[in-house]
């Protein structure tokens, strides 16, 4: 996974940690506490399904729950692939293309209202 607070993690220590007792406590810890869980780029209210992700992957396998924000499924593949292919969505890191989700998606509902 790489050192932890370094921002260095592989896919394989990644996909380890996600599937880990760990991860899983993370989860329940953060669906049990008074933080939203709403999505953030959509404001879809929580479902089955629902994903916690990583603001920053710099603490992860230490990650305060600041550091997570709950998305459905649809805008968390939105937010990855922002980050994976847009320069202006990514300038900021994934915490950057999540928020630029956010206003795309919210500028798209304003349109259709």
């Amino acid at each position: 996974m790489g050192v932890t607070g370094r921002g260095t993690v592989t896919k394989a220590g990644y996909r380890a940690y996600i599937n880990s007792p760990e991860w899983a406590a993370v989860r329940a810890r953060y669906w049990a506490s008074k933080l939203p869980h709403e999505c953030y780029v959509c404001d879809a209210p929580r479902q089955k399904g629902m994903h916690l992700h990583h603001r920053t992957y710099k603490n992860l396998g230490a990650e305060r729950l600041m550091d997570l924000v709950p998305v459905c499924p649809t805008c968390h593949d939105l937010v990855h692939h922002l980050h994976r292919t847009n320069p202006v969505a990514a300038r900021n890191g994934l915490w950057g293309a999540t928020k630029y989700a956010r206003a795309m998606v919210q500028k798209q509902s304003k349109r259709r209202s």
